[in-house]
This record gives structure tokens, sequence and C-alpha cells, in this order.
């Protein structure tokens, strides 16, 4: 199915900052093609590596 990226929101880590040998997570909010919408998360790393930004859109199975 195809989603489009209608949101994207860091993960807040507080004061703390991001635990150590973890990275740098991001909620994504989906829109399906239905109308449908699901969050799911992803590292920043791969948004940034595979230009994915709000707007963006995904093919992916039935999540």
């Amino acid at each position: 199915m195809r989603y489009e990226i209608i949101g994207i929101t860091e993960d807040d880590y507080g004061c703390e900052g991001i635990p150590e040998n973890e990275e740098l997570m991001c909620t994504v909010l989906l829109r399906g093609e239905n109308g449908s919408e699901k969050q799911i998360r992803l590292a920043d790393s791969f948004l940034s590596e595979n230009g994915i930004e709000k707007g963006s859109h995904l093919f992916m199975e039935e999540i």
C-alpha cells in the first residue's frame, strides 16, 4: 500500500539525552490510500539517508 507521510516528530529523550548505544528515533504519521492513519517509529538516520520528509510517499506492506 502507498502511504503519505503527514508528520514526523523526533522522540523526546528529555535532559538525559539519547541512551548510550541507541539512535535518535522518530514517530512518523502515515496516511494510507484508503484514508486510514497509522504511526510507526523509524530511525532519524534512515529518514535522512533516504531523503524522507513530510509529503514523501512510502510503499509498504500492510502494517
